[in-house]
């Protein structure tokens, strides 16, 4: 059987597999990014072998020899130095005076051999285990061709086969794949934060945003939303984009409460509110209705799909009781089943798993069983007095079902599920949280985003209950209004009053990477606005006081691109620089 023919598939998955066992995570990340979400995904990816790109071009470098030591008759000739894949001169450790040096290198200079270097770090950021990183000047000058002899004698560390390939033998531990790219502290300095406003398309919708979605595993198709309009846009890199009005309402009675995708991205969710009654209305990607679902008795305040199947919770309040209601998009029944009633406004709700649902309110977070039907089997009262728990996030890990709430006038966080409480986590209200999307069965990370100008990352270790904030990141005194984590949990974004922070929290002290500003002078008028009226008014839902400006932010599918809504304005960033 023949082998496939090599794609840039291949090839990039070696470099990616060889840069991440090297140690150059940002490399690795920076790679992958430009390349393919999640490269552990390929059909091939099982079948590759610790080292495959360092044998592969082994291989290929004794192909090169063998072939340039025949003539055209198939006879064997003498090779000149000329023929050597890599030229006639030797690469030594130690670099020669007059050639290429690299930053590390140019720290210092021998003494007693004026213009010949001293290394003064391990190749590829790792010291050989029981030395020192600087080796002696022997063994600096000790040039390849050497070491590979000398490397390739039995009972040294790196044996190599008959073929010349790195060993596969158990001496060598098969380093694992850093799936999330994660840094070694070898890693260079952080650069100067990169300007993203160059890289910024402008949409303007004409009414204020306040939901910004991307449609799941599709990095063309973004929609906003506000109370008085919905809109999808389809984007391209040779044209405009083009919007599709799906919802254009005039103020009055009926107003867009909030909207969602389903998992797969093949319908769209739209609430809307007429006289504290709510309508659910599903639409294509084109844009087009394609069902009307049954009339709720309250508002809708949060509609949530479920990663792995078509069933939609909907929470719906009015006044201090809600309901919680599921829709199988699959049976279309013809009414709602029976919904779980709880006593209290509920705030927010997250799917756990397949089969838990949490949701936060006043003084309490519940647990809800979802199969056919959505029951209340748990309830946690608040180990704070009077607490209000607006947000909530959760993560299903293989060993820990984990909720997370914060409350926004509190400025505390409690993970209900593991009895931690983190109380004055801020010194101003809470906005917001996310949960990492790189977890293991221990550990998870989490950042909290506040009015303080700070986002601080969290580090849960769920077995014995504790937790490390590692770090504390600024935006420059700006509130932090809301934010997330990338889809593949590279980057971390926070969106201000007028712009945007972007840091990589893989790096040590976490990495300012980028920022935006915006140059709307309606975001002016609107910060000047809201100074002039204050900080006394009416709380809302999400701990936001009327008079604060909203910010809507959202990832891409690939991580590649955000939708920033601000005011009557959406900007769609571009971060693939």
């Amino acid at each position: 059987m023949a082998q496939p023919d090599l794609t840039s598939h291949h090839v990039n998955y070696l470099i990616w597999r060889y840069l991440q066992e090297a140690g150059h995570g940002d490399a690795a990340v920076s790679l992958q990014r430009a390349w393919f979400p999640d490269p552990q995904t390929l059909p091939f990816a099982p079948y590759i072998k610790t080292h495959a790109l360092v044998s592969l071009v082994q291989k290929g470098l004794q192909y090169h020899e063998l072939e340039s030591s025949l003539d055209k008759e198939g006879n064997r000739k003498s090779i000149s130095p000329s023929d050597y894949f890599f030229g006639p001169e030797p690469f030594e450790i130690g670099a020669k005076a007059g050639s290429v040096k690299s930053p590390d290198e140019a720290v210092g200079t021998d003494q007693d051999s004026p213009g010949q270097l001293v290394r003064d770090r391990p190749v590829n950021g790792h010291a050989e285990p029981g030395k020192d990183s600087r080796k002696d000047e022997t063994d600096s000058d000790e040039s390849m061709e050497d070491k590979a002899q000398t490397e390739s004698q039995p009972g040294t560390p790196d044996h190599m086969d008959e073929d010349g390939d790195v060993s596969m033998a158990e001496e060598i531990p098969e380093l694992p794949t850093l799936e999330n790219g994660e840094s070694s502290s070898v890693q260079i300095a952080p650069a100067k934060p990169i300007d993203l406003t160059p890289d910024t398309a402008l949409l303007n919708p004409d009414n204020h945003v306040t939901h910004t979605l991307w449609r799941p595993r599709d990095p063309t198709v973004v929609v906003g939303a506000g109370d008085l309009f919905c809109s999808l846009w389809k984007l391209s890199m040779s044209s405009e984009p083009v919007e599709k009005k799906i919802l254009e309402l005039k103020k009055g009675d009926t107003s867009v409460s909030t909207v969602a995708w389903d998992a797969i991205g093949e319908k769209l969710a739209v609430a809307t509110c007429t006289d504290d009654r709510g309508t659910i209305t599903m639409y294509n990607v084109n844009g087009e209705a394609v069902d009307l679902l049954p009339e709720v008795p309250r508002l809708i305040t949060g509609l949530h799909w479920a990663t792995g199947s078509s069933q939609l919770v909907v929470v719906a309040s009015n006044h201090n009781v809600s309901e919680l209601a599921l829709w199988d998009d699959s049976r279309r029944p013809d009414v709602f089943p029976p919904p779980q009633i709880i006593e209290n406004h509920i705030y927010d709700l997250a799917w756990c798993g397949p089969n838990l649902a949490f949701a936060s309110g006043d003084g309490a977070v519940y647990q809800c069983e979802v199969d056919n039907s959505i029951r209340l089997i748990k309830t946690f009262p608040s180990p704070r007095e009077n607490a209000t728990w607006e947000f909530i996030r959760c993560v299903q890990t293989e060993s820990h079902s984990v909720a997370i709430v914060a409350s926004g006038l509190s400025a505390s966080l409690w993970i209900p599920t593991h009895d931690i409480l983190i109380p004055n986590a801020h010194k101003d209200r809470i906005t917001g949280i996310d949960i990492s999307p790189q977890f293991d069965r221990h550990r998870i990370e989490f950042a909290s985003f506040s009015a303080d100008g700070k986002v601080k990352v969290w580090q849960v270790n769920l077995d014995i209950k504790d937790y490390t904030n590692f770090h504390q990141l600024s935006l420059d005194s700006n509130p932090a209004i809301t934010g997330s984590f990338s889809p593949d949990g590279y980057a971390l974004g926070a969106a201000s009053n007028d712009g945007l922070f972007i840091w990589n929290t893989g790096h040590p002290g976490g990495n300012l990477m980028s920022t935006w500003t915006a140059t709307s002078p309606e975001v002016k008028k609107e910060e000047a606005d809201r100074m002039t009226n204050g900080h006394n008014g009416h709380h809302g839902q999400n701990g936001y006081s009327k008079s604060d400006p909203h910010r809507a932010l959202s990832w891409d599918a690939d991580g590649k691109r955000l939708a920033y809504g601000f005011d009557k304005q959406m900007a769609i960033i571009n971060l693939q620089r």
